[in-house]
């Protein structure tokens, strides 16, 4: 650790090392954003701003336009696709939401958010078996996911809960079919 000047300090650990002070954007990658991606999540940002001042009509319109600027496959549309999902279930229209999780899903998501959220959704539909397979694809996608390790465990223990949760509702029957 570094020997900070005294006007530099701002913590100072038991061992009298300082520590800088470090603002959020000193832990965001340092990537370059091309200008063309700039302008192509500008509908999203927009649709962000109109999500969180409860104006979700709206905000699904800049989502929807914000599609078109994103080819097929691509992480943009994931994302999209994912916020698409908060907002129809913010919204309470579970159908919508779950339907904007598997386009998601169709167009390679490999995050375990949008396992999680379609299982919940399920669960909560009492779509059981679904939920289960939901359940299972979220953690073999931690494999893929570009998680750090404390996230991959906190979606692990999430997955966990949720297959024990559902495996408890099932029938007799079901359970003995599925191994469980």
């Amino acid at each position: 650790m570094t020997r900070f000047a005294r006007s530099q300090r701002k913590a100072v650990n038991t061992e009298g090392m300082a520590f800088p002070h470090m603002s959020w954007r000193d832990l965001i990658p340092k990537t370059t954003i091309s200008q063309e991606t700039m302008e192509a999540l500008g509908p999203v940002f927009m649709g962000q701003r109109l999500f969180s001042r409860g104006q979700y009509h709206e905000a699904e319109a800049m989502y929807c336009q914000a599609l078109e600027n994103f080819p097929p496959k691509s992480g943009g549309r994931v994302l999209i696709y994912n916020k698409l999902g908060i907002l129809y279930e913010k919204m309470g229209n579970s159908r919508q939401a779950l339907d904007s999780y598997e386009k998601g899903v169709k167009e390679g998501a490999l995050t375990p958010f949008t396992y999680q959220r379609m299982c919940c959704l399920h669960l909560e539909a009492g779509r059981l078996p679904q939920a289960l397979d939901c359940a299972q694809q979220g953690i073999k996608v931690l494999k893929k996911a570009r998680t750090n390790l404390p996230q991959e465990i906190y979606f692990w223990f999430i997955f966990q809960r949720l297959k024990r949760k559902i495996i408890r509702r099932l029938p007799p029957s079901q359970r003995k079919m599925r191994g469980f």
